[in-house]
């Protein structure tokens, strides 16, 4: 059984947060125009990457500079196949997800193409994500970004932590979504705002069933992979991670 959809359906940072709560091992295999890609993970870790252009089938990038360029691309077909031989493969990626994330971050000039299914305004009330404990101390934030960390347990909207720290709103606002492309905040459910605590707030999510193109070129790279699979796509309301998980457990 494989996980397929695309990059508007689910950002490659919310597949890698998916990967590492498994934690799955197997490949993450993505098609964009004449790109094809692999990733590998083991034990919810990156562990080695390539992009390649066809036909000549050149390879353009490899390694942790490979992630970054994929993490580049707003819209691309994907698979992932689970697949236990993955952990005897060598570690080529020297850094892990949530660094080459922020390394690709540097590179945008809009980050909202980087996560087309969260809309964040100045209303958009925040919570810290129950995927933050522990990890925040292995990603080297900027100060400025820790500013806005600090800031979401006592004022949960985007105007209240522009107005706590004085910063431009459009400043606030990236930095939100630099967060949130890394897992550390995500959009707390309406609906419950008034019921519980910021850190009890469980994600809402509606999850539709779909076919997705079946990527043909994935099956070449790895021999095992199974045809005809049933497929799903999962259009975001406000975090797709639960859903998600329900459907990795499978794999």
């Amino acid at each position: 059984m494989a996980l397929e959809g695309t990059l508007r359906d689910m950002s490659l940072s919310d597949l890698f947060q998916v990967f590492r709560m498994g934690p799955k091992t197997g490949t993450l295999c993505l098609a964009c125009a004449d790109l094809r890609a692999i990733v590998y993970v083991a034990a919810g870790e990156l562990i080695d990457a390539a992009v390649v252009r066809f036909p000549d089938r050149t390879v353009i990038a490899a390694h942790d500079e490979a992630v970054i360029q994929m993490l580049l691309w707003d819209d691309a077909t994907f698979v992932f196949r689970h697949d236990p031989s993955v952990l005897h493969r060598p570690v080529r990626i020297r850094h892990n997800a949530e660094h080459l994330v922020l390394e690709s971050i540097k590179r945008r000039d809009d980050l909202r193409s980087m996560l087309p299914y969260h809309h964040v305004t100045l209303d958009t009330h925040l919570q810290l994500s129950p995927l933050a404990s522990g990890r925040e101390s292995s990603v080297s934030l900027s100060m400025q970004q820790w500013r806005i960390l600090s800031q979401v347990p006592h004022h949960s909207s985007v105007r209240a932590i522009s107005k706590a720290t004085r910063m431009p709103s459009d400043q606030v606002i990236r930095l939100v979504l630099e967060l949130m492309a890394i897992g550390l905040i995500e959009i707390a459910p309406a609906l419950q705002l008034a019921k519980q605590p910021l850190h009890h707030y469980e994600m809402a999510v509606t999850e539709t069933e779909d076919r997705a193109p079946h990527l043909a070129w994935a099956a070449s790279i790895h021999a095992n992979g199974q045809a005809g699979v049933h497929e799903r796509r999962l259009p975001v309301k406000r975090s797709l991670i639960d859903a998600v998980m329900r459907r990795v457990r499978g794999l």
